[in-house]
C-alpha cells in the first residue's frame, strides 16, 4: 500500500455526509428511478440521501445548479462532470455514513467501510493478492478501504491492482467505521467539511 507520505501533497476536501439525517432530495427522474428498485427502504434513503449530497456538494464548486450537473461514467463505473474544466471527485457510502472527495489536483478515489462481524475482510483481501495482512480484522478492514480508494481513483477494477503513483492516507471517521482516500501522484492533504 502506497501511503500519503510518499509524494508531494495535492489538497483535497472530504465532506462526511450523516445518511441516517433527513434532508431534502436533488436527484433527477433517471436517479429516482434507480432509487426506485432498492428492496428495502433504509437502502432506498441513504443511496437516495448519498447521490442528493453528491449533486449539492457538487453545485458548490461548479456555480451549477444541483439537477443541472451532467456526469459521464467510466469504463469501469466511474462518474465524472462533463465539463472538463470541473474538479475530480468520488462518492462512497456503506451504513449511515457518505463521503464525499473533492479535488482540484488530481483523480481521486474514496472509501468507507462499516466494519461488520459477518465479514471475513482477511479472505477476500488475500483474493485481491493483497500481502502481508494485518492481524487485527479492524486493520484488515482499512487494508481494504486503502486498496478500494486507490483503485477507485483510477477508475479501474478491484481485482487489478493499482498502479503504484497513486498514494493514500486515512479519513477521520467513528470507531465503527474505517475511510480512506487517494489521489493519483499526490499524497493526500485533507479538510474535513460536513453536509
Amino acid at each position: 500500500m502506497e501511503t500519503a507520505s510518499a509524494a508531494r501533497p495535492g489538497k483535497v476536501d472530504i465532506w462526511r455526509i450523516c445518511l441516517a439525517t433527513e434532508r431534502p432530495l436533488h436527484l433527477t427522474g433517471a436517479e429516482l428511478e434507480r432509487a426506485s428498485r432498492f428492496h428495502f427502504e433504509a437502502d432506498r434513503w441513504h443511496w437516495s440521501r448519498a447521490h442528493s449530497a453528491l449533486r449539492m456538494i457538487l453545485s458548490r464548486y461548479t456555480g451549477t445548479g444541483p439537477l443541472d450537473l451532467e456526469f459521464q461514467i467510466g469504463e469501469h463505473g466511474k462518474p465524472a462532470l462533463e465539463n472538463p474544466d470541473a474538479p475530480h471527485f468520488n462518492l462512497s457510502h456503506s451504513g449511515d455514513w457518505a463521503l464525499v472527495a473533492v479535488s482540484t489536483h488530481a483523480p481521486v478515489g474514496v472509501d468507507v467501510e462499516r466494519i461488520r462481524e459477518n465479514v471475513d475482510i482477511a479472505a477476500l483481501l488475500r483474493r485481491l493478492r493483497e500481502t502481508d495482512l494485518p492481524e487485527n480484522r479492524d486493520a484488515c478492514f482499512r487494508r481494504w478501504a486503502h486498496r478500494e480508494a486507490r483503485s477507485k481513483a483510477h477508475g479501474g477494477p478491484l481485482m487489478i491492482m493499482p498502479p503504484g503513483d497513486t498514494y493514500s492516507a486515512d479519513v477521520e471517521m467513528d470507531a465503527r467505521y474505517v475511510a480512506a482516500v487517494a489521489l493519483i501522484g499526490h499524497s493526500p492533504s485533507t479538510r474535513y467539511y460536513s453536509e
